[in-house]
């Protein structure tokens, strides 16, 4: 599925309850502004006091697109969480949702190299940051700086993975390996949750093959690779089915949410064997 224009109600309360997906009004107002020293504050926000940290919420501390205010609280509540599940959540960084997993409950083990994605992003994130803020929200995540395949996490083991756009910015050639790790860590009858960026200035909607923030994957390929079985998607919505038609995506624009040139495709994976 696309992610829809028109954000359901539920979706506004999760995002207003946990102050998704830019953390507290006051602080996007503040650290978006041309205040003397706002700059300076924003690019040591890893280290503000944690009583601080926690009246800004666990959302403040990353950059992030405004697609979120749908993919996070769909992520959520997509399907139903009980406190004593296990869950990972690839690619994290400094994203506030490993930190609302961990206070509903959830046994979360946060796994990302903590790589910053360019010289030009201006993104420094390191161990020590993130043990500061995990220890402000309660210091119930569990960190693996490192890749998945490498984090020799236990097999049949989690009953959830999550992905918040993190899938489309990997290099293409690690993804079927990435996504063939989600499927073994699973146990049977576990769930693999993503989000992928779809892109409008890339291919097929245009004749570049890639932007700066990557490409257009094929998810048919990646369910393909993982192992796993479609639960939930609409494969005339994702791209590399057949189902899909890029010329139908443009003539419905209208219908979805679209943030500088993104759509935002939701899908469910189940492990079933």
């Amino acid at each position: 599925m696309l992610a829809p224009k028109n954000i359901p109600p539920e979706f506004n309360a999760w995002n207003q309850k946990h102050k998704a997906p830019v953390g507290a009004n006051w602080w996007y107002q503040y650290v978006n502004s041309q205040i003397p020293g706002n700059n300076f504050t924003w690019r040591n926000r890893y280290k503000l006091p944690h009583f601080l940290i926690r009246k800004i919420g666990s959302f403040g501390f990353q950059v992030n697109s405004l697609t979120r205010i749908f993919e996070y609280p769909w992520c959520f509540l997509a399907t139903p969480l009980q406190p004593g599940m296990s869950a990972v959540e690839v690619g994290a960084g400094a994203s506030g949702f490993q930190f609302v997993l961990a206070e509903a409950g959830l046994d979360i083990t946060s796994v990302d190299p903590l790589i910053n994605p360019s010289e030009k992003v201006d993104w420094i994130f390191s161990k020590d940051d993130f043990d500061h803020l995990n220890n402000a929200f309660g210091g119930r995540v569990k960190f693996i700086q490192d890749f998945l395949q490498n984090a020799k996490l236990e097999s049949n083991h989690y009953d959830r993975v999550f992905s918040v756009s993190a899938i489309e910015h990997i290099p293409s050639q690690e993804v079927a390996s990435l996504v063939k790790e989600i499927g073994r860590i699973l146990k049977p009858g576990g769930l693999f949750l993503a989000t992928i960026d779809l892109f409008l200035d890339c291919y097929p909607f245009t004749n570049q093959v890639s932007n700066k923030y990557g490409s257009n994957i094929s998810v048919s390929s990646l369910v393909e690779e993982s192992g796993l079985k479609l639960k939930i998607g609409n494969p005339g919505e994702l791209y590399g089915y057949p189902e899909f038609d890029h010329h139908q995506i443009l003539n419905c624009l209208d219908d979805f949410l679209v943030v500088n040139k993104v759509l935002t495709q939701c899908i469910v994976l189940e492990k079933t064997v």
